[in-house]
């Protein structure tokens, strides 16, 4: 789901050179690794209907059982035309907030803290304005969307000024300018503001960054080599997809990634994001009353898609069964990912302008649909 402010002016053009970047990716190119396994047809021909919709490029990543597929179409700079190439890193938006939610889970597991913890306990006095309560506010009501807190990213001051770096409590007190929308667990509303609360309430707990936790419990024990967690940098810390918002055109480095942090701050590649999913969804990272909180949900319908939303991930249903997962849009990336519960299906879908104008229109809905079904299902 959306998570970060669109940058209201025109953009930039920061691009890397095409030579560049074909010889940062050439070494994985030369090996004599044995060849990928080809996609499915069904599977490329969705994802060439979602280019011919009008996106620039797209990758996909399907597991059946043991075997993973790529297909990807399009390109990843439109300045250089760069193939898409599965490697290649991308803002995964709020696919991040299932790797927060993870973090505060272990936490929990390890009870340093308690999912019946109020906001207060941990950040005394950070929510208090305007009838928002932390006092009132439960760690869990947090991460399962049901504070009843408003979502900082819709206003002006953080939308017009995109390159800012911004404070955690910056973005906080935004929110709390607005009475809340309800009493806390009474109802669900998306807000990023639950989840850069969570990511504060880590740095509390722990005594360490966010960036360290998620390094000493996700990235480091699963070799999640090409996730990161950058706070202020714009910039990528390996060759990436070029992402482009409509007429503004390539918003890759423009927005500051602080306006998103533990909401939706995360850069990776589909590959990372699909290992780190699997280990979570068949219950290698939590203890099994840890992964009933998880996956303990309630119906919801964000933006159009029906799910049920439990702590942080999602559980949706697809021609073959429900999986789970969840999406994420950054200015210029939008990403979906979504895991059966044994592990064996997986997909993983990312493409690079996702302009309310080409995501609100039915025709790509569809299409994106299929597609992620037919690396999922096949």
């Amino acid at each position: 789901m959306p998570n970060a402010p669109f940058p209201a002016r025109r953009a930039v053009i920061a691009a890397i050179a095409g030579g560049a970047l074909a010889a940062t990716l050439a070494p994985a190119t030369a090996t004599a690794a044995p060849a990928r396994p080809k996609p499915s047809a069904d599977l490329q021909a969705a994802v060439d209907r979602l280019v011919a919709d009008g996106q620039p490029g797209v990758i996909a990543l399907s597991r059946r059982n043991g075997r993973v597929a790529h297909a990807t179409a399009g390109v990843a700079d439109k300045a250089t035309g760069q193939a898409m190439d599965p490697r290649l890193q991308v803002r995964v938006a709020s696919v991040t907030k299932t790797f927060t939610a993870t973090v505060v889970l272990r936490l929990a597991a390890e009870r340093r803290l308690s999912l019946d913890d109020t906001v207060h306990r941990w950040l005394p006095g950070v929510v208090r304005a305007n009838g928002n309560d932390g006092a009132k506010i439960t760690i869990r009501q947090l991460l399962a969307q049901t504070s009843g807190l408003n979502d900082y990213t819709a206003d002006p001051r953080v939308q017009t000024d995109p390159r800012r770096t911004w404070k955690p409590r910056e973005l906080v007190d935004i929110a709390q300018e607005k009475a809340p929308r309800y009493a806390p667990g009474t109802s669900w509303n998306y807000s990023n503001t639950n989840y850069i609360l969570a990511g504060m309430v880590v740095e509390k707990v722990a005594r360490r960054s966010l960036g360290t936790e998620l390094q000493r419990r996700i990235l480091r024990p699963l070799d999640l080599r090409h996730t990161s967690l950058p706070v202020a940098e714009r910039t990528f810390p390996g060759p990436y997809v070029h992402g482009y918002w409509g007429t503004y055109g390539d918003v890759s480095t423009e927005v500051s990634p602080s306006s998103a942090w533990a909401s939706g701050g995360i850069v990776s590649t589909v590959g990372d994001v699909a290992r780190f999913q699997r280990a979570l969804v068949t219950g290698r990272l939590l203890p099994p009353r840890l992964q009933r909180e998880l996956t303990t949900t309630r119906p919801v319908v964000d933006e159009w898609i029906e799910e049920d939303y439990g702590l942080g991930i999602a559980r949706r249903r697809f021609s073959c069964g429900a999986a789970w997962g969840h999406d994420g849009g950054f200015p210029g990336y939008r990403t979906w990912a979504y895991t059966s519960a044994d592990g064996r299906r997986q997909a993983v879908i990312t493409y690079n302008d996702n302009s309310a104008e080409l995501e609100a229109d039915p025709r790509f809905r569809a299409h994106l649909n299929q597609a992620i079904d037919a690396a999922l299902c096949g």
